[in-house]
């Protein structure tokens, strides 16, 4: 009997030591359901500069510093409005793990300053840490509210379910901030470990690779774009109020209107809008002055007859930067 607890008790080991290895050379799976480009986004990566300034896996700078002398520990993957929070965006276990601590109860609401006391020691907001083998944990944090699905102590596999993207804590916009730590190390995913090379993804990324495939580093991004019949209100469009597909052909105005994660100073941004029968009807370029994490801005032109011929409409965004180009693109039906 006891050669069998003792023949166990080192397959136990074995396959824990196997598991821990295969953790941290790359077993990592996306922590939420969405497709990158098309229903989420990366406005902010791990900052592995400690101190004043910011510099991501690329040695970019798509990332921020949390606070004065504190850098920024996840990678933050946004979804693109609070509708998209309403229908539910569900966050999910990166890999197998033990349950270390759970919250919920957190309201969702657009973080400010004025907010600070109601968030100290919770700027997670509602979240899970997991610990994984090899002393690896992992961190999800501003979960919906009453959306958290595991308890403290539980075990869950790779791919569960844990809650639903929110807007709890200290943050600005809908998105689920994604730690990895080994001891009190923060890790970042891309790089891996013991990463060799100054710039670019590491020789041991923490992610599997499908999931490193899916997951191209992004520069900037064109998140969010529609149309409105006159100057577009923002809060409206962070609700998801905006996103209808339908205009009356009356309508005063037909304005695109635009939100990108990391704009540069000097970049270019272009608006066009393009009538059913292929003619362009409206373009205009706006220079950015400054380098933003977040940018908004809009364009059209007024009704100056009876009405619109109807038909689908398109409006084309595009983000121009030296050599490179990013466009983003919506239609809207005029009836």
């Amino acid at each position: 009997m006891m050669r069998i607890f003792y023949v166990f008790w080192v397959m136990v080991v074995v396959l824990f030591a196997q598991s821990a290895r295969a953790l941290e050379v790359g077993g990592l799976t996306l922590p939420l359901d969405c497709v990158l480009g098309e229903s989420c986004w990366i406005p902010n990566y791990v900052d592995l500069k400690l101190g004043k300034g910011v510099l991501d896996y690329t040695c970019g700078d798509a990332s921020y510093d949390a606070e004065p002398g504190a850098h920024h520990k996840g990678t933050d993957f946004a979804v693109r409005d609070m509708a998209a929070v309403k229908a539910g965006v569900a966050v999910r276990a990166a890999a197998a793990g033990r349950v270390l601590g759970v919250r919920d109860g957190e309201v969702d609401v657009f973080y400010d300053h004025t907010q600070a006391s109601s968030v100290q020691s919770k700027e997670c907001g509602n979240g899970v840490r997991i610990e994984h083998a090899g002393g690896i944990t992992t961190q999800y944090c501003h979960l919906r509210r009453g959306s958290v699905q595991v308890t403290a102590g539980g075990h869950v596999v790779q791919g569960q379910q844990l809650g639903l993207v929110g807007l709890s804590g200290q943050t600005q916009f809908p998105h689920l901030h994604f730690q990895v730590e080994q001891g009190k190390t923060v890790l970042d995913p891309f790089a891996g470990l013991e990463r060799k090379a100054a710039c670019g993804v590491g020789e041991a990324p923490l992610w599997d690779r499908k999931t490193l495939d899916a997951l191209p580093y992004q520069p900037t991004a064109i998140y969010h774009v529609g149309f409105a019949p006159g100057k577009p209100d923002r809060a409206a469009i962070k609700a998801g109020a905006l996103n209808s597909l339908d205009l009356p052909k009356t309508a005063p105005a037909l304005v695109v209107w635009a939100e990108l994660f990391r704009v540069q100073a000097g970049d270019l941004l272009e608006f066009t809008i393009t009538d059913p029968s292929g003619t362009r009807i409206h373009d205009q370029r706006l220079k950015i002055d400054a380098k933003k994490a977040y940018y908004w801005a809009f364009s059209g032109l007024r009704l100056k007859q009876v009405a619109w011929p109807s038909g689908t409409y398109r409006g084309d965004v595009r983000l121009i930067r030296g050599e490179q180009t990013f466009l983003s693109t919506r239609q809207i039906e005029v009836r």
